[in-house]
């Protein structure tokens, strides 16, 4: 009896041990994240991929020329943004929109998806937002994304896997406390304890590089560039380092935060960074963004 028991004992250990491995990243630890519940490195990756749906959204042309092996494509800005009933470009679609693409490639609701794209997770965080919102339970993004998994010998193949379609249906009510519309972020100009960050470029910002019909910034609002939160390998810098820039900007926790940016790409990416990785507790996407501020009568700045 006293043999069972033991026996017991350790294939239990043994399987918490495998079941904690397969659901979290410690490689992250002297990192200082708030949580690395959306973010895997591509050692954990590679030791999981049997394990995970891996959805890859650069181009066809590219991910014909070499993927991880079992990544399945999407077409970013077809599935994660649409053309609104105002003519507002880059919007997020409906949830039967992105759940219908995302049954085309056989993704269900329990899997554990992973996105990587060829540009820092800028795409990637666009497609883990719009599956958040919509309620999506396990969804994270590749540390380093392509370049990073490319570059360190990594398996990279050109094999495509057969594909299953599956009827996916997202059940829950969309989050809408993580975005915010064109009325929010007016109310929040004159309001200290909320602040825009605009993830967009310096010459975007001060209305140098015009990409709709007025350029400049909403006034109050910080421009902390998206690119500076990542190092030169595309990996996002430890938490120490990106809280100094945020926070140098009076971009702090105490704050409710709006990030934007041309078509809230750039701006998903910023969320991503002060809410799973510096734990900020209220980060809204303005998903109108420019795009829509920039084309309307809304105030601005170009100082």
């Amino acid at each position: 009896m006293k043999k069972i028991i033991i026996i017991t004992l350790i294939v239990g250990a043994i399987f918490i041990g495998c079941s904690s491995e397969s659901s979290s990243d410690s490689s992250f630890d002297t990192k200082g994240y708030a949580s690395t519940d959306k973010l895997v490195s591509a050692e954990w990756l590679n030791n999981n991929i049997d394990n995970v749906k891996i959805i890859d959204v650069r181009k066809t042309e590219d991910y014909e020329l070499g993927h991880i092996p079992g990544a399945l494509r999407l077409t970013p800005n077809d599935v994660f943004q649409i053309e609104n009933d105002q003519g507002t470009k880059g919007m997020l679609p409906s949830a039967n929109h992105i759940s219908t693409a995302l049954s085309s490639i056989g993704i269900n609701e329990n899997d554990t998806v992973i996105f990587y794209d060829g540009n820092s997770n800028l795409w990637a965080s666009r497609g883990l937002w719009a599956l958040e919102v919509y309620g999506h339970e396990d969804s994270r993004l590749l540390d380093g994304s392509w370049a990073f998994w490319s570059q360190n010998d990594f398996t990279v193949t050109t094999d495509t896997e057969p594909i299953t379609k599956s009827d996916y249906q997202f059940n829950n009510a969309p989050n809408n406390n993580l975005l915010a519309d064109w009325e929010e972020i007016l109310e929040s100009v004159d309001d200290p304890s909320k602040i825009v960050c605009d993830t967009r470029s310096p010459d975007e910002f001060t209305g140098k590089d015009v990409r709709a019909n007025r350029g400049g910034h909403i006034p109050g609002s910080e421009n902390v560039n998206w690119v500076n939160a990542v190092d030169a390998s595309g990996k996002f810098l430890d938490s120490k380092k990106l809280a100094s820039i945020y926070e140098s900007k009076g971009i702090k926790t105490d704050k409710a935060v709006y990030t934007l940016c041309q078509t809230a790409v750039r701006a998903t990416h910023t969320w991503f960074v002060l809410q799973e990785l510096l734990g900020y507790e209220n980060v809204k996407v303005y998903d109108g963004s420019w795009i829509e501020w920039g084309n309307s009568e809304l105030p601005i700045e170009t100082k």
